[in-house]
């Protein structure tokens, strides 16, 4: 007997109102049917019963630019870009010489109509509906964010942007990402995500970032976020590396929102690499729940994770450093490090390492994990060459994380997250 796929009136009138293709609208129903039958899901540390899953992606009146965005955008003029606000493609931008190319720059709702095929090749293949609550409701509901497309053996620069804001007015947001990289292509991406200040505190946001490395291609993927109290943010970020591919991640969250996130490189081909360097900085009542995962399945893969985290007031964060060497990765070699300051008494963190490995030949793994307030000794000796408190306490944070800003491959990206920082620790 033939299985019914449960209808939504939200789902189809997203389909709809986009004029998508029918293939697109069954996996969008398919979706929505694995989300309303999942149940919430419990994870250790932070809980989600009494967290809401309203979301109408549709509905909410879009708000002027935030100051923050208006100040990247600015200085974007003829850089290549996408900016996004509640779903609306605000504007887009690729420069004749990446066209020529054979570069593809759009927002993801127009890729579906000019270049369905690569779309549906790729749309879902890196994350599936069927793996959380949270997936499967991107997947049904999701509306537009960043679609790019390197041919084989093109080289992008300068970076590309991708600007998505959430504003006031939104009731709820589901952006969802797709970046696929050409065998011996090379590029970087830079996600700048910014948040209203009075975003309604009923309502989910959900997004979604694909990322496809082709063997030899070499990706840079950058994620500055600013998770704003209020929803209930979930994120789920993933590349799948093949043969002698590189993705390298860098994150960064400044925000009080309730978060719960997944940053994850599938290391299929062999000699495949990946590497992320992630800071967060957490204020207010923030509860930041990260997972940071490194999959082995190729032969001599390599990946190293480097995540700092510092906590004001009363913010929580847990932070999840996962390798897993699965059976036949032979030679695969992982590194971890996570380090968590807390600069107020009342602040929590937990730093929570893990090493899966199922195959015994194997080149390196390790892990390295502290938690701890801010070091004494250290304030004092800045103290005692006339150094204000206040002072010596930034320059500590400082030291903490200004690799991790320098790893974003965006001059303008870097003076935003300089900017989100100084104003949490003045």
């Amino acid at each position: 007997m033939e299985q019914t796929v449960a209808t939504s009136p939200l789902v189809t009138d997203i389909s709809a109102r986009f004029h998508e293709p029918e293939w697109l609208l069954q996996q969008r129903l398919e979706a929505w049917q694995t989300y309303t039958e999942a149940k919430v899901p419990r994870l250790e540390k932070t809980d989600l019963s009494r967290r809401s899953w309203d979301i109408d992606p549709l509905k909410g009146e879009v708000q002027s630019s935030s100051g923050l965005s208006e100040s990247v955008l600015s200085q974007l003029q003829q850089q290549p870009r996408v900016h996004i606000q509640d779903g609306q493609v605000v504007s887009t931008f690729l420069p004749d010489t990446l066209v020529q190319a054979g570069v593809l720059l759009c927002d993801l709702q127009r890729a579906v109509v000019e270049h369905g095929d690569l779309v549906q090749r790729y749309l879902g293949s890196v994350v599936t509906a069927k793996e959380s609550k949270w997936t499967a409701l991107n997947a049904a509901v999701w509306i537009n964010g960043v679609f790019l497309y390197i041919p084989d053996g093109v080289q992008v620069e300068p970076t590309i942007h991708y600007i998505y804001e959430f504003t006031d007015g939104a009731a709820g947001g589901a952006p969802h990402s797709l970046v696929v990289a050409g065998e011996g292509s090379r590029g970087s991406i830079v996600e700048v995500l910014v948040a209203g200040d009075s975003l309604q505190t009923d309502k989910i946001h959900t997004d979604v970032l694909e990322v496809v490395a082709h063997p030899e291609a070499h990706l840079t993927v950058s994620c500055l976020t600013q998770y704003r109290k209020g929803p209930t943010y979930f994120t789920v970020r993933r590349a799948r590396v093949y043969k002698n591919a590189t993705v390298d991640w860098v994150f960064g969250d400044v925000g009080d929102g309730f978060t719960v996130g997944l940053l994850e490189s599938v290391l299929q081909g062999d000699g495949s690499k990946s590497t992320l360097h992630g800071f967060g900085l957490g204020f207010g009542r923030q509860h930041f729940d990260l997972t940071a995962s490194m999959l082995h399945q190729g032969r001599h893969s390599e990946s190293d994770m480097v995540l700092q985290g510092v906590l004001r007031g009363r913010a929580y964060s847990v932070y999840r450093t996962s390798t897993h060497i699965f059976k036949g990765a032979i030679g695969a070699g992982s590194e971890q490090t996570d380090r968590m300051v807390m600069l107020d008494p009342h602040a929590r963190a937990d730093a929570i390492p893990m090493l899966l490995i199922d195959e015994n030949d194997v080149q390196r793994c390790g892990h390295a994990a502290s938690v701890g307030q801010l070091d004494e000794e250290q304030v004092y000796y800045l103290e005692s060459r006339g150094i204000s408190r206040r002072e010596a306490m930034r320059m500590i944070v400082w030291g903490h994380v200004a690799p991790m800003v320098l790893a974003i491959p965006s001059a303008l990206v870097q003076e935003l997250a300089n900017e989100l920082i100084d104003r949490e620790l003045a």
